[in-house]
């Protein structure tokens, strides 16, 4: 008993992870923060207490907030396919690699530049303008793996998005602080050139 209790206390705990942290917190601060919480679980609790749970999402959700880019350069990031600053590719590796990326780039493009489309072509909303919203889509997303493989190149991913400097840039091994800069990575020889 204790040790189906023990397993789903861990599966809980990483549903709440996978929820509140973003990918890259998981893949090299999940296993300690898994860690510390199964050391804070009773003997016979099946799931994290409420405090616990509100603790995690606040943290992910800090986390999520300091990484994320201001609005000016969250809306260039969007609207047209710009590079955003060094301190932030990492947030771009991860809505890169995220669910509905296409999807959060269209949507977006379609609320800001669907009215001023509207406005130049002065013509109501009609059947043809759906359908060639759709036809569009359609194409955008046969090309779903290009764009993805285009987007992290340009923020300096391997395909796989793995980056091209081996660690995030707030890890060292030996456990300080240290961040690169865009300059340590363009001495470094990059695949395929």
């Amino acid at each position: 008993m204790a040790s189906n209790a023990a397993s789903a206390y861990e599966r809980r705990c990483r549903l709440l992870m996978r929820l509140a942290y973003p990918p890259r917190f998981r893949e090299f601060r999940g296993a300690e923060l898994l860690g510390t919480l199964m050391d804070l679980a009773g003997p016979a609790q099946s799931a994290p207490n409420v405090r616990d749970c509100l603790d995690i999402i606040r943290g992910g959700l800090m986390l999520r907030l300091r990484e994320h880019p201001p609005l000016r350069h969250w809306l260039l990031y969007r609207l047209a396919p710009v590079r955003l600053p060094w301190q932030y590719r990492w947030w771009a590796r991860d809505d890169i690699q995220g669910r509905f990326f296409l999807e959060r780039r269209i949507t977006l493009g379609l609320l800001f530049y669907g009215p001023l489309f509207l406005a130049i072509t002065q013509s109501p909303p009609s059947y043809s303008h759906l359908a060639g919203v759709l036809i569009a889509y359609l194409l955008v997303l046969a090309s779903r793996r290009s764009l993805r493989r285009q987007m992290l190149a340009k923020h300096e991913f391997h395909p796989d998005g793995t980056s091209y400097v081996p660690r995030p840039p707030e890890f060292r091994p030996d456990g300080e602080v240290y961040e690169l800069q865009p300059g340590h990575v363009r001495r470094m020889q990059r695949p395929g050139r």
